[in-house]
């Protein structure tokens, strides 16, 4: 019945920017700070032996064992990697009885990471945003409790702008190998637990877009955009404008009510003689979201997907899918991709 406690609700993926320029160049987002680095680190085989109150704020963890983060604690030395299909992770250490995990086997990390925040942050709405975690965790800042978070490859984030502190901060955060959870993430799998994903500090404005979801239709002499969004606060005048690949303007509009369904606001933008996206020429537009204080950027490859008589069509043409069955994961880092990782595996897999 608890999947989480104070993390604040799942929004679209996005990136944003204070001005539109930045968005256009693609430049690190300027309001955001990395947590990614050496952390320190307590292992231990079940929650019995780990470190009791090392999240508070008298605590001097500094002589604890340096991890990497993100990665896995199994490629750095502790615990094991595990491989099942069938059978449930901890099958043969304690019996299988949902919602209940092993206790006596059920590995915790013991992540502590000091630093000081930016000037860029301060004064500011912070949000802590951790990319994923294998599976259920605790955050603490200093020795205050935040939150509490399960699900695996998905975002978790808390709002930490009341327990941040000038001068040094204590980011502290217990990760758990298994938890009720694990029976509906049961696959088969390699099983590598930690924070695997990116940890950063970002600012947004009070009042803002907070989630727009975007659909495409192709017509026979233009292609139709409509994005639907939601605000967090109240909402805001919006201008949205769309680009194309030279970032040339090809359109723009604003966000009218739309009352009567999930998302508050929507907009229909109109590309006529629309470049098609297709696997080979993946053609790409820019559209911009702006709001006062806040610029959002996407990218949108206009395309029609459909199934006709068993055939899978893309833009009207049939084509086949070849794939494999990946997981996100390499043999080196596992579950922890980067982009040049993410491009030999697709040029292996064409060559």
């Amino acid at each position: 019945t608890v999947f989480a406690v104070n993390r604040i609700p799942a929004h679209s993926d996005h990136t944003f920017y204070t001005e539109e320029s930045q968005a256009l160049r693609s430049e690190k987002m300027p309001l955001r700070m990395s947590l990614n680095g050496s952390w320190k680190f307590h292992y231990a085989e079940n929650p019995s032996l780990s470190v009791a109150d090392f999240f508070k704020a008298e605590m001097d963890c500094s002589p604890w064992a340096d991890i990497q983060v993100p990665g896995h604690i199994q490629l750095q030395g502790y615990d094991q990697c595990q491989y099942t299909n069938v059978t449930y992770p901890w099958d043969g250490y304690s019996p299988i009885k949902p919602p209940e995990v092993s206790w006596e086997y059920n590995p915790v990390g013991s992540y502590v990471k000091y630093f000081e925040l930016d000037e860029k942050l301060k004064n500011k709405k912070v949000f802590l945003s951790f990319q994923g975690v294998e599976i259920a965790f605790y955050v603490w800042v200093n020795g205050t409790y935040v939150g509490y978070s399960q699900v695996s490859h998905a975002t978790s984030e808390f709002d930490v702008t009341e327990v941040l502190q000038d001068g040094e901060n204590t980011l502290a955060v217990l990760v758990l190998k298994w938890c009720d959870g694990t029976y509906l993430e049961d696959q088969d799998k390699f099983r590598m637990s930690g924070i695997f994903r990116d940890v950063y500090f970002v600012n947004r404005p009070e009042h803002v877009v907070y989630d727009y979801f975007t659909t495409t239709e192709i017509q026979e002499e233009q292609a139709v955009i409509t994005v639907q969004a939601s605000y967090r606060g109240k909402a805001v005048p919006t201008k949205l404008t769309l680009y194309d690949a030279e970032h040339k303007e090809i359109a723009s509009q604003v966000f009218q009510e739309n009352i009567g369904t999930v998302y508050t606001h929507k907009a229909v933008i109109l590309v006529k003689e629309p470049n098609l996206w297709n696997p080979e020429q993946p053609y790409l537009y820019t559209l911009v979201l702006e709001t006062e204080g806040e610029v959002i950027t996407d990218r949108i490859g206009l395309r029609e997907i459909c199934v006709k008589d068993a055939v899978l069509y893309v833009n009207g043409t049939a084509i086949k899918f070849k794939g494999v069955y990946r997981h996100d994961s390499d043999p080196v880092t596992g579950f922890v991709i980067g982009l040049e990782q993410m491009k030999k595996d697709l040029q292996m897999m064409k060559e």
